[in-house]
């Protein structure tokens, strides 16, 4: 959520790529840990 948030209120394009990239990551991980349970 907080990666969301982020990204809304970028005004930088690098911080909003950086958000984008957080998110992507966060996904990935929520995914590994479906697979674990």
């Amino acid at each position: 959520r907080e990666a969301n948030t982020l990204c809304s209120k970028a005004s930088d394009i690098e911080i909003s790529r950086t958000g984008l990239e957080l998110k992507t990551v966060i996904d990935q991980l929520r995914e590994q840990v479906q697979n674990i349970e």
